[in-house]
């Protein structure tokens, strides 16, 4: 495999590459080609132009297309030009479809995609996806696709982007050009080694926020609030023309199955929704995030580090707008010592296409580095014939990178240094904020919740009830003869006795159950999805617990119980009420008793 990189601003000059005596031999030994144009022009007659060239010079060639938001060459950001990649294969085959996003479900899209590409190829090494998030769902795109895999082979790629974020992104494969679809290159064989590597390097910055309202990939509400006040309030960042350019850096980072994900808005309506490339589900906990520079940077440096280990021929980077918008000039920073490993090409996009097992994931604000390398053994760099590969002297040839100049990257560290001490502002507030929520909600002496909680508990209790048809009971509880206690030995020992109370309840409730200090030493639990049949079995399991007790100084002591369940529509005052009575009834009838009403 040969890797070839020219970037272009006129069909001339690629046709001076094609004419060369390097392409010319390239060809002469190649089984397939497969070129990538990472185009800043969505012009359609741009496209098809480049690809007619192309398609002179290489008949059965592969060509895909993709518009960007930046290109890559030899490792560095490019912009406002046309970057083309030429690899070229000696044992390798490669075969090109396309599908149009506008022509139904995108899940049966995806799903009856994966099935032609693999009734079409036998023996798949890897499938390279370009798509376009901008104009269709590819995230159900992906799942349809995810669904009818046969093997675990690297599926990777990226969204198409646009500079002038119009959100008319163009994808082309072999002259079919299309902004609302997805194309697969799909490598054949088993001579080709495709090695696939992601990293984020994004931080979080706000407190934990809960998605509470979605409607397909709009998130409607976070923490019962329309979803973009938190932008809002949080950045300052306006219900413009410019929403989706200031909230670039400033993805929602959630984890799903022990992995952070970040995801990037797309645009706000008129009902403060907020869109998604990815879809977000209400429960999930998110938070503001931020990039780290130092950390993106080191994390680039340790894949390097995987992928030089390979000795791969060519390597292709998705990395996302974020990044870019990010670092700006210090963006190189990342991807440029991948050009001392192998040619390093590719482009700056919106989602990257990512697959775990046979899993396909649209990402957000993350690095994809694929590395590909032929089994030919041959050493990269040289030529079949032994002799040195000769390097062309035109003018839109790239040039090495330079040394580094050590002042360059004062930017990356201010910013890092920056994300470091908002974080652990954020970590001190939240801790501060966590010791101050359990003061105010619990008891002090006995570290039971204290009525105001218990309250809002049941406040709530109530109306998921009455939304989905479910019940919960309380338990009334008092501490018979307490006051004797007190006035015998102490209200020190009384309050020993209370706290070695609470503890025994504790063991004798479940962890969805509250237990609160209702005043003195009278106690309600809270038992939520349960009846009162279940609420008197536990009552009466409690009772016997405590009678059989041996309190401070061999204290014997006993409690008496009110037992009862919600009923649709009532108060909670019209709850505690039945409950107390029924308490006051247990009293009358001797005490150490459990009363249901």
């Amino acid at each position: 495999m040969v890797n070839k990189i020219i970037t272009i601003k006129s069909i001339d000059i690629l046709n001076q590459y094609l004419q060369t005596d390097e392409f010319k031999n390239h060809m002469r030994v190649s089984v397939s080609v497969f070129v990538q144009i990472f185009s800043s022009n969505r012009d359609v007659t741009w496209m098809n132009d480049l690809e007619s060239a192309l398609r002179i010079a290489m008949p059965t060639g592969v060509i895909a297309g993709v518009t960007t938001m930046g290109e890559i060459a030899a490792g560095r950001l490019l912009i406002n030009t046309t970057v083309i990649s030429f690899a070229f294969f000696e044992k390798t085959g490669v075969q090109g479809f396309l599908i149009k996003g506008d022509q139904g479900n995108a899940s049966e899209l995806g799903n009856s995609f994966l099935r032609e590409i693999e009734m079409a190829c036998p023996k798949i090494a890897g499938i390279m996806l370009l798509a376009t998030p901008f104009t269709m769902n590819v995230t159900d795109f992906l799942r349809g696709f995810s669904s009818g895999r046969s093997g675990n082979y690297p599926v990777f790629g990226g969204g198409a982007g646009d500079y002038e974020a119009a959100q008319e992104p163009l994808i082309a494969l072999n002259g079919n050009c299309t902004s609302t679809g997805v194309l697969a290159v799909v490598f054949l064989g088993d001579k080709i080694q495709i090695d696939m590597h992601t990293y984020l390097g994004w931080q979080p910055l706000s407190k934990e926020m809960i998605i509470t309202e979605t409607d397909g990939l709009w998130v409607k509400k976070i923490d019962d609030e329309p979803a973009f006040k938190v932008y809002h309030r949080y950045l300052d960042i306006q219900n413009d023309g410019d929403f989706f350019l200031n909230c670039l850096e400033f993805p929602l980072l959630l984890k799903r199955n022990g992995i952070q994900y970040a995801k990037v808005p797309m645009e706000v309506n008129e009902e403060n929704a907020i869109k998604f490339i990815a879809d977000l589900k209400e429960g999930e906990t998110v938070c503001i995030g931020y990039g780290n520079p130092s950390v993106m940077i080191e994390k680039a440096n340790d894949i390097q580090n995987r992928i030089q280990t390979v000795n791969p021929e060519a390597i292709f980077l998705y990395s996302c707008i974020c990044r870019r918008f990010l670092l700006q000039s210090e963006v190189d920073l990342e991807t440029r010592p991948f050009e001392n490993i192998a040619p390093t090409s590719g482009f700056y996009t919106y989602g990257e296409i990512y697959s775990q097992g046979k899993s396909v994931m649209l990402l957000n604000a993350t690095m994809v580095a694929v590395s590909m390398k032929e089994h030919n053994g041959e050493k990269r760099g040289e030529e079949k014939n032994g002799e040195e590969k000769k390097c062309e002297s035109l003018e839109h040839q790239i040039a090495k990178p330079k040394p580094l100049d050590p002042f360059t990257s004062q930017h990356t560290r201010i910013i890092s240094r920056l994300v470091k001490f908002i974080r652990v502002v954020t970590e001190e507030l939240e801790i501060a904020n966590t010791e101050a929520r359990r003061l105010a909600e619990r008891d002090y002496l006995t570290q039971a919740y204290n009525r105001m909680k218990a309250h809002e508990f049941i406040e709530n209790e109530i109306k998921r009830c009455d939304r989905y048809g479910l019940e919960f009971s309380i338990i009334m509880l008092d501490m018979d003869h307490f006051k004797k206690v007190n006035d015998t030995y102490g209200h020190n020992l009384g309050d020993e006795i209370l706290i070695q109370l609470v503890k025994l309840i504790a063991l004798e409730i479940r962890t969805i159950d509250m237990l609160s200090r209702w005043g003195g030493e009278e106690f309600l639990i809270i038992m939520p999805m349960t009846a009162s049949d279940g609420a008197k079995i536990t009552a009466e399991r409690i009772r016997i617990v405590v009678e059989q007790t041996e309190f401070t100084r061999g204290l014997r002591q006993t409690c008496s119980f009110g037992v009862t369940a919600y009923k649709k529509g009532e108060s909670l005052e019209t709850l505690i009420d039945r409950a107390d009575k029924a308490l006051y009834e247990a009293k009358i009838k001797g005490r150490n008793g459990v009363i249901t009403k």
